[in-house]
């Protein structure tokens, strides 16, 4: 029986000689490539929050040697109709060469290509079983694994068939050697393409506030995650929104609110009775809209963690994001929530309080914000583990350039 995809591979290959296979599979891919005057690459875009940026897409397609297309792919536990006009703008805007997975176009049509979500079972028209095997696979994780989730972050089909798994911090090989089949084969640390953003000084310029004071005013991100009812349980919005919503509406005149509700928060809500449909959640996202100090923010949010002062939140990866930029942040607690043993690690860095303790929530906005005691903790963190530019002195972005283009020999 002939082999001709990595789905087939997988399944076919007694587990004790898959390793070799693929790295036989990977070396042979390798060796075309490099005779090759042009080499197709994708980048797979599901959702624009968990976009890895242009400027990597930009980079490779500065190369001659490469010929880039983003592909738009639809993952079909979100929101189609808010996800995908939302990626085709941005990339018509941007200018950047795209194609919609429609099945006009596999993941075998390229030589290389990029994933942003290990999730391939449930990619449209781009499925795991498309993947053909001569095409080398790169894995670019959309956020940091705080979860308490380790099978799905370290032991997916997605990570069994990379030959790239770029990793956004130190320790994630440890944890891949004990819960991935495959250990740590194919991990790089590169640091957070997304995040590279931030090093741009003139980042926080880019954010729009709406200020409706005129004296001094405390900028806060409300980051609520969609884990209603999905076990491990973090999201705390279905007790607080309307408190948070009430908090902004009564403080117009000394705060100032960016709503990033996660993609598929609104779904969520739907589905566990919070709202009866997605035009009640849109009506609850127009009302923050409609105050003169709050605004809702869906697509790129690195201007607004630059120039905020703190955040509220229950998404888990922002619990490590946010530490980039060197604020307070409050995370929501409530039974259930779970993390892995670097999820363990972050929370302990950040202010806690259950998601309906509001007195907590409304001493952490008046007080701890400005006092901030646990600074200096966040701080050593950020330098040890997580501070990529300082360790590898450059960006993500140009980490997993040269990495690709070094490992191909271009």
């Amino acid at each position: 029986m002939k082999i001709e995809t990595y789905y087939e591979m997988y399944r076919l290959i007694r587990q004790e000689c898959y390793l070799d296979c693929l790295k036989e599979v990977q070396e042979k891919n390798l060796r075309r490539i490099r005779a090759q005057k042009k080499i197709r690459i994708a980048f797979q875009s599901s959702c624009l929050a968990e976009w890895v940026g242009d400027a990597l897409v930009r980079k490779f397609a500065e190369n001659e040697r490469f010929d880039v297309t983003v592909v738009i792919v639809w993952q079909v536990n979100t929101d189609f109709d808010k996800e995908i006009p939302a990626l085709i703008e941005h990339f018509e805007q941007s200018g950047l060469p795209y194609r919609l997975s429609d099945g006009s176009v596999k993941p075998g049509d390229f030589d290389i290509v990029f994933y942003t979500s290990p999730y391939m079972e449930i990619l449209s028209h781009w499925l795991d079983r498309d993947i053909s095997l001569s095409t080398l696979v790169c894995y670019i994780p959309y956020g940091f694994y705080l979860a308490d989730i380790q099978k799905m972050q370290f032991n997916l089909f997605a990570h069994h068939i990379c030959w790239k798994n770029f990793t956004l911090a130190k320790g994630y090989d440890i944890m891949a050697e004990r819960y991935s089949d495959i250990g740590a084969y194919g991990m790089v640390y590169a640091g957070y393409p997304k995040l590279d953003g931030l090093l741009d000084p003139a980042c926080a310029d880019r954010a729009a506030w709406k200020i409706a004071g005129k004296g001094p005013v405390k900028k806060i991100i409300f980051a609520p995650h969609h884990s209603i009812a999905e076990k491990p349980y973090y999201a705390t919005f279905a007790a607080n929104h309307r408190f948070f919503l009430a908090y902004a509406r009564a403080h117009g005149e000394d705060t100032s609110w960016v709503f990033k509700p996660h993609p598929m928060l609104g779904l969520s809500c739907v589905k566990n009775g919070v709202f009866s449909s997605l035009d009640e959640y849109d009506a609850y996202c127009r009302a923050w809209d409609a105050l003169p100090n709050a605004k809702v923010e869906m697509g790129e949010y690195l201007a607004y963690f630059a120039s905020s002062d703190a955040m509220i939140l229950d998404s888990v990866s922002f619990m490590a994001e946010y530490l980039y930029v060197h604020k307070p942040a409050l995370f929501l607690t409530r039974e259930g929530e779970r993390f892995n043993e670097f999820g363990e690690m972050v929370a302990s860095l950040l202010y806690r309080a259950s998601g309906t303790d509001y007195a907590a929530i409304e001493h952490f906005l008046d007080v701890l914000i400005e006092r901030d005691p646990m600074k200096d903790a966040r701080e050593n963190f950020f330098r040890q583990v997580l501070d990529y530019a300082a360790e590898h002195r450059k960006s993500a972005t140009q980490f997993i350039y040269d990495d690709i283009v070094c490992s191909i020999g271009v």
